[in-house]
């Protein structure tokens, strides 16, 4: 074996245990402090110099109890590549992108220092000294067994070598003082009634944070530590544990222990929690027929956990702002600018509203005025597909109506929307950032800046109509409707003095119709309808005011539903006009459910307010199963008040 090399798909990773000259995957045997290494199980795991980090992954995933690998390149030993050292080149920064695709070499290159070669002939007590004799984060590193007749190599754990050290009833002997003084992980043995002995490294007590734990209960010593089930897992874990008929292999696969996560009090008046995470391996030590004791390795891998999470937040981050700037790229550099600039300001106005309340009590038309603010900005982020900003957008509604029901009005509630509001502005930076980046690329790339440059006027606009089209399609595909757009204007019929109030009210009015009025193609069939909704907007001339209809052929306004909403609101409305303007006020809906396109109350109600601010007005027309109509009537301006 010593001048073949074997490839992944053949790689030899069986346990070897040697006892009297024959093999034992089961039995370990009973080792004499005169026990040499030939005594003792380990690993033939021999791979080629090219193995991949991806292949060696797998194998240890297939083999978590395997200590590592030993390298070949061409029939000649080059090292060992261990398995703890493996999952710490890969747990870095970007260490999967750098290991995963290249030879395992690259990592055997990293190595401060060389895997220890002993000969099988080496007695335990010397091989333990050896060991010990490395530098201290290498005391837990496998090492390397050589048979000079036969020329195999074997690699075995330092685990089982303390193991075959007297069967560690040698615990109160001076070289077991050594190891426990000299390992940097924690280290105990504990007896068939889960006691702890009374020498254990002193780093236990470090990691647990207690103090003297001699002859304490390891199961009393974690269940403050830990979760009910999880406790429980483990307590159940150590009764298996001890029984003799259960395979090694076996036992350590269904470990619940590999990763845990402990919790500690820090203080002693606000009882906050800190979490550490550890691994605990479990070695069984047989005394003839019986488990007698159970060598328990403890690890703190905090750190390891910790730089995981972060490295998944880096990885989110940057592919949430590589989908921002996907976003960007869709959008036409004018709207662009146009939607940034109200964004910019409406943050602005939030942000204003939101200090003054930290000196004064808001009214409730104070958060009615912020929604209506709100949900016009999601609107036209939706109409942009600008995803980013919708949602953030939305999860302020979600806050904004909890302040509603709540009714707060003290000094500085509003405070509570703090996070959405920062989140808005780290999304502002964002953007801010993305288009500098943009505007400072290098003059070798210009179709690249002409492409995603805000500032660039060669990429024409979708027209407004085009817009509102497309809209109806995307809001029919997340409701699972059929609807259609139509009119026959363009955007230069529009009064151009009322662009942007008009631009917002259709946003809100596409929505409304696709919630309430357009049915499902199964409903409307059953009505003898076309399966497709048809929304329709249409432009009037008159001398005096434009007249614009906004209508759609769904269910029209349900004055049963709307009645009953109003009784429960307790407005006591009589009249079907009463009724049908009842649709306007702030935060009425007849929704079953809040979702990112309406059920708040919000849409129509910023619709009469925006009108209102102009002089214009809007009057609902509706029949039942046939249409909804909304008339809007703005005044034509003079010459003079239009500049």
């Amino acid at each position: 074996m010593a001048n073949s090399v074997t490839s992944l798909s053949t790689v030899s990773s069986r346990r070897d245990v040697f006892a009297n000259g024959k093999e034992s995957s089961e039995d370990i045997p009973q080792y004499s402090s005169f026990s040499t290494l030939m005594d003792i199980p380990g690993y033939s795991a021999i791979l080629g110099a090219e193995t991949t980090g991806e292949e060696l992954e797998q194998l240890f995933s297939q083999h978590p109890d395997l200590p590592g690998v030993i390298l070949y390149d061409e029939g000649v030993f080059i090292g060992v590549i261990s398995q703890s050292h493996f999952y710490k080149c890969v747990s870095r920064a970007f260490g999967r992108e750098i290991y995963y695709r290249r030879s395992a070499t690259i990592m055997l290159a990293e190595m401060t220092t060389q895997t220890l070669l002993l000969p099988s002939d080496c007695s335990i007590q010397t091989a333990v000294e050896q060991c010990l004799a490395r530098p201290q984060d290498f005391v837990y590193e496998p090492f390397l067994v050589h048979d000079r007749e036969s020329g195999q190599y074997r690699l075995c754990a330092f685990q089982v070598l303390l193991l075959a050290s007297s069967q560690l009833a040698a615990l109160r002997n001076r070289q077991m003082e050594q190891i426990l003084n000299s390992v940097t992980d924690g280290l105990l043995v504990i007896d068939k009634n889960f006691r702890i002995g009374n020498e254990y490294s002193r780093v236990v007590e470090k990691l647990f944070e207690g103090a003297d734990l001699r002859g304490a209960s390891l199961p009393e010593v974690l269940q403050p530590l830990l979760d009910g089930i999880t406790h429980e897992q483990i307590q159940d874990y150590l009764r298996i544990l001890f029984d003799p008929k259960l395979i090694d292999r076996l036992i350590k696969s269904i470990n619940p222990a590999k990763q845990i996560s402990a919790r500690f009090s820090v203080g002693n008046m606000d009882r906050q929690e800190r979490t550490k995470h550890f691994t605990l391996n479990f070695e069984r030590i047989r005394t003839q027929a019986e488990i007698s004791q159970v060598l328990v390795q403890i690890e703190d891998i905090t750190h390891q956990i910790n730089l995981s999470k972060e490295l998944a937040l880096q990885e989110a981050a940057a592919e949430e702002k590589l989908h921002l700037v996907m976003q960007i790229l869709q959008v036409e550099p004018m709207a662009l600018n146009r939607f940034i600039t109200h964004f910019n300001d409406g943050l602005a106005d939030l942000d204003q509203i939101v200090g003054a309340s930290n000196e004064n009590s808001h009214s409730l038309e104070t958060i009615h005025a912020m929604f209506r603010k709100v949900h016009t900005l999601k609107g036209e982020a939706s109409l942009l597909r600008l995803g980013a900003h919708e949602r953030l957008l939305h999860q302020l509604e979600d806050d904004l109506d909890k302040l509603r029901s709540a009714t707060q009005s003290e000094a500085g509630a509003l405070a509570s929307l703090a996070p959405s509001m920062e989140a808005l502005h780290r999304l502002s930076d964002q953007i801010r950032q993305i288009l500098e980046q943009v505007k400072s690329l290098d003059t070798t790339t210009p179709k690249i800046k002409k492409e995603i440059s805000p500032s660039s006027n060669t990429r024409p606009e979708a027209s407004l109509m085009e817009s509102l089209a497309r809209l109806v399609t995307e809001i029919s595909e997340r409701l699972g409707k059929q609807a259609v757009f139509y009119t026959t204007l363009k955007d230069g019929d529009l009064p151009k003095e009322y662009a942007e109030v008009l631009r917002d009210i259709f946003l809100h009015l596409i929505r409304n119709s696709m919630v309430h009025g357009i049915e499902s193609a199964e409903e409307r069939v059953a009505r003898d309808k076309n399966p497709f909704g048809i929304i329709q907007l249409e432009l009037r001339l008159h001398p005096e005011f434009h007249e614009i209809i906004f209508q759609d052929d769904g269910n029209g306004l349900n004055l049963d539903k709307i009645r009953q909403r109003t009784d429960q609101l307790g407005w006591n409305l009589s009249t079907e006009d009463d009724l049908r303007n009842a649709i306007f006020e702030p935060g009425f809906s007849t929704a079953e459910s809040v979702s990112d396109l309406a059920g708040r109350g919000v849409g129509l109600d910023a619709i009469r307010d925006s009108l209102r601010k102009v002089g214009g007005r809007i009057i609902p027309h509706s029949q039942a199963g046939a249409y909804c109509a909304f008339q809007i009537l703005l005044p034509k301006l003079s010459p003079s008040s239009s500049t």
